[in-house]
Formats: C-alpha cells, sequence, structure tokens
C-alpha cells in the first residue's frame, strides 16, 4: 500500500512539473529536437 501510494505522488508531483513548464513556456516555444538527418558533415573527411 505504501509504495502505490509513494508511486501515486511521485506521478502527480511529475505530472504538476511538466504543467507548470508548459504553462509557463508555452507548447511552441520549446527547442526543437535536432534532426540528424539535416546534419552536414566536415568536408575533406578526416584530417591528421
Amino acid at each position: 500500500m505504501d509504495r502505490i501510494f509513494l508511486a501515486t505522488m511521485v506521478s502527480a508531483v511529475l505530472l504538476l512539473i511538466v504543467a507548470a513548464d508548459l504553462l509557463v513556456n508555452g507548447l511552441g516555444l520549446q527547442q526543437p529536437l535536432l534532426n540528424l538527418a539535416s546534419v552536414v558533415p566536415a568536408p575533406g573527411g578526416l584530417v591528421r
């Protein structure tokens, strides 16, 4: 019973943190994820 209560409280706190972050930053102001397909490799390959 105590473990279920603790897990519920931890989940509620994490949910409140996420909700507060969304309220402060909004949905469109979060930094976009890095798109690895658009990263251009360095020309010339490895330099010794």
